[in-house]
């Protein structure tokens, strides 16, 4: 029996996508495909489907349909950075940072950091992106413990280690996960339509001596980040 015609094209897609292209790399519009292959629209995008569903392509709304990697393992409760861990995965990380300011602490964080509700506190959001894929908008809070703190670039350096090389060494993480719907700004960034489901990790990490030394807030992308644990 004959296969249907999208699921014929959606295996020379998926051929394309082995010879042709990388990860991260921008698939062609449903236009430029359907003109390519003589086909409607309508079929091209039944096979663009199979594919998404398959995790080969992923969508980011704005910018078009990208190759994707396979989905990125995320450890619990492991102190690593993400960084790190993106590069042990072989990603190409890209960091654009969206915020870095100076606030009053408040009763909240004056309550983990255990510091004055007046005192200041340092904010850093950021996007992070794998294979120009973004994949999470972190939002870190920083007691004044690192000199020059506002100075910093870190669009490229990474937080994990400047706090290792001001001898704050991250040694015990307390962390949370929950799923909840995303809106607005946030969906906009992470290229999702509202309401898409996402992964809401909390992290507080205190260094050697048991200080807090960052409490961080990450927004990911729940079809392109994989959580896991392991028990010992």
């Amino acid at each position: 029996m004959k296969k249907p015609l999208y699921i014929q094209i959606s295996e020379e897609f998926k051929n394309m996508i082995s010879e042709e292209y990388q990860y991260g790399s921008l698939f062609p519009p449903e236009r430029e495909l359907s003109e390519k292959y003589k086909i409607d629209r309508k079929t091209v995008r039944k096979a663009l489907n199979i594919l998404v569903e398959e995790h080969l392509l992923v969508r980011v709304m704005g910018k078009g349909t990208y190759v994707k990697r396979p989905d990125i393992n995320m450890p619990m409760n492991k102190l690593i950075g993400f960084s790190r861990m993106i590069r042990q995965e072989g990603g190409d990380l890209t960091t654009e940072v969206l915020e870095l300011s100076e606030n009053i602490a408040g009763y909240k964080l004056a309550k983990i950091f255990e510091i004055g509700q007046f005192d200041s506190i340092n904010r850093l959001e950021r996007v992070r992106y794998v294979d120009k894929v973004p994949v999470a908008i972190e939002i870190t809070y920083v007691p004044q413990i690192i000199p020059n703190f506002q100075k910093m670039d870190f669009g490229i350096s990474s937080l994990y280690e400047t706090f290792v090389e001001n001898n704050h060494i991250p040694t015990d993480l307390k962390e949370e996960v929950e799923a909840i719907k995303i809106f607005g700004k946030r969906a906009k960034l992470l290229g999702v339509d509202e309401g898409t489901a996402v992964f809401l990790v909390t992290d507080i990490t205190k260094d050697q001596n048991g200080k807090v030394i960052e409490y961080n807030n990450t927004y990911s992308c729940s079809d392109r980040i994989k959580m896991s644990t392991q028990l010992v």
